[in-house]
């Protein structure tokens, strides 16, 4: 077969070429460490660490998640580190004021200071995180979730928030909450003296019950009882159990106090004939009302038997609300060492895979370079053997 002088040169200056593109191909390697520099280089193992970037960009945003979700979790903590700071001292308040030879201004003293304690715990209620948004308040976060407030003659505390937990995700298979609602904190209180109040369906006029209480001890006996409405002046009120009534044609004064049976609540607005009010035992105490409670006993000048009996009731509230908050403290140090322990595993995880990555990604030195000097030496012999190629001609011999 015959070549032509034309198609030697063409041939050798390809074989050049590739053999330069080889050796330039060899030395990027070499300066930038990655042997894969475009999808075409090796496109099985381009298409695998591209998974593999995606794994490592996902554990860093759940280590991200963590370190926010860690961050409220220890904020919680160190308010509820707080809050127990002040039950300890209404907690001795209360043991100091449970004393026959106290004057009526020592105890209106320890009142003073009780309601000192209870805004403070209020205002605890209230805290607010980094990003400004109030923590207690589950996911109604952008008000204040506690607020006092008055309806009738009954002072209260109203929670606006609802029962959400905020939750981020800190594993692919994995949330966590970063909060506790407030109502889960302050409001369920396990208590003997938690009642519940609410208005009948049927009801016509604009008439609205407050919050009721026990504010004698002594006089109160669990049950369920009625206000109803005789007219819109006057009211019974009734002991489900019989039935009997307790109170026949009381005058009804609107925003004034209703007490029976140890129970004081208040009415406000316009009733209609027949509208009426259930007000039952229930489960919880809320700890403002059995501060506000607490305060009104020592203010109130009541008998040592009634104060005595009504300062035991608010230890016992007191000690169920430091257990409440001793629960929920133990779900934070539980939350928060499941955090650090989440953190680290995906802290191994995304070394682990940057090796993965590094091995189907990263160049061999070593290969790498004996590689391109095995390229050279070929592309130095190519030369070589060009160059005497090309310098042989028929002319050579005719001389």
């Amino acid at each position: 077969m015959r070549i032509s002088t034309s198609q030697i040169y063409q041939q050798g200056v390809q074989s050049f070429a590739d053999q330069q593109t080889k050796l330039a191909k060899l030395q990027q390697q070499i300066s930038t460490g990655v042997r894969i520099t475009r999808p075409s280089d090796d496109p099985a193992a381009s298409a695998r660490v591209l998974e593999l970037e995606q794994t490592v960009s996902q554990m860093e945003q759940y280590n991200v998640n963590i370190n926010l979700a860690e961050a409220r979790l220890k904020l919680e903590e160190s308010t509820l580190d707080a809050v127990e700071n002040v039950y300890f001292r209404i907690k001795e308040l209360t043991v100091q004021a449970n004393s026959s030879a106290l004057s009526s201004n020592d105890l209106k003293a320890i009142g003073t200071e009780v309601n000192e304690k209870y805004q403070e715990l209020l205002s605890l209620a209230n805290t607010i995180d980094n990003n400004g948004s109030y923590l207690f308040a589950g996911f109604q976060s952008e008000s204040p979730p506690f607020a006092q407030t008055q309806t009738g003659s009954v002072t209260h505390v109203q929670y606006s928030g609802d029962q959400g937990q905020r939750s981020v995700q800190i594993s692919p298979t994995r949330q966590i909450t970063t909060d506790n609602p407030g109502s889960q904190v302050f409001l369920q209180v396990d208590s003997n003296a938690g009642l519940r109040e609410s208005a009948a369906t049927g009801n016509g006029g604009t008439a609205q019950i407050a919050p009721a209480d026990v504010f004698d001890a002594t006089a109160y006996t669990a049950g369920s009882f009625q206000i109803v409405f005789t007219s819109p002046t006057t009211y019974d009120i009734v002991d489900l159990s019989g039935p009997t009534n307790l109170v026949t044609a009381a005058t009804y004064v609107d925003n004034s106090s209703i007490e029976f049976n140890g129970i004081r609540t208040s009415i406000s607005g316009t009733p209609n004939t027949g509208d009426s009010f259930d007000i039952s035992q229930g489960r919880y105490r809320d700890i403002f009302t059995t501060l506000n409670g607490l305060t009104d006993t020592l203010n109130s000048g009541l008998s040592n038997d009634q104060r005595a009996a009504n300062l035991t009731q608010a230890q016992d509230d007191i000690e169920a609300f430091f257990n409440k908050v001793l629960d929920v403290r133990t779900s934070i140090g539980g939350r928060l060492n499941a955090l650090q322990t989440q953190f680290d595993n995906n802290d191994a995880v995304r070394v682990s895979t940057r090796e993965t990555i590094s091995i189907l990604r990263d160049v061999d030195l070593a290969e790498a370079i004996s590689q391109l000097t095995l390229e050279q030496t070929t592309l130095d012999a190519a030369q070589a053997i060009f160059a005497r190629i090309t310098s042989s001609s028929l002319f050579n011999f005719l001389r």
